[in-house]
């Protein structure tokens, strides 16, 4: 993999929709983290909602800990403030943290671009899948290939995924402009 195989800013503090500040360090679970890049106005993250929320179920059960991550300029797009997260979380149940990556810091340093992308750590904080959830973002029952469950999969196998990269598929994330 390349120079992002590392978890980076793992100790920088996050804003948490429950307004808690807090860590992927904190977060990431005994058998490994998955950050997913999300949006609360991209209908593709919307498509792949209850995939994610049973993925998470499943595999959080296992020590694998997910976290949702907002990169997107809450000044240029309101609906993805700190705020409209907060209600998006309530109203659409989501379990796993949800966190404001400020300045988007952590989705600049994985070269993150998309919402959804996903990026898989192992518990020693090494990189092991990034990229789609799967292949098929308008309708889950045409997925041929499940490249995130086969990578956790391979994760609790202690094995690498048999793909480590795929091209996410989504609305592009919406840098701020003021903030590095």
């Amino acid at each position: 993999m390349a120079a992002w195989a590392q978890l980076p800013l793992a100790d920088r503090p996050m804003l948490s929709v429950d307004g808690r500040q807090v860590t992927l360090a904190q977060l990431r679970g005994p058998r490994g983290l998955v950050i997913v890049f999300w949006s609360n106005r991209c209908p593709w993250a919307a498509r792949y909602e209850s995939r994610l929320k049973k993925l998470a179920e499943r595999y959080g059960a296992r020590g694998v800990a997910f976290v949702l991550v907002n990169a997107n300029d809450p000044k240029a797009f309101p609906q993805e403030s700190l705020e409209a997260s907060r209600q998006q979380a309530q109203r659409r149940g989501y379990a796993m943290p949800y966190l404001q990556d400020k300045g988007a810091a952590l989705a600049r340093a994985l070269g993150a671009s998309r919402t959804p992308e996903v990026f898989v750590f192992d518990a020693k904080n090494q990189l092991i899948y990034r990229g789609a959830i799967d292949d098929s973002p308008g309708d889950a029952t045409n997925a041929q290939r499940t490249y995130l469950q086969i990578a956790l999969e391979a994760l609790l196998q202690g094995k690498a995924p048999a793909t480590t990269e795929t091209g996410a598929f989504g609305c592009l994330i919406r840098f701020p402009q003021d903030e590095p």
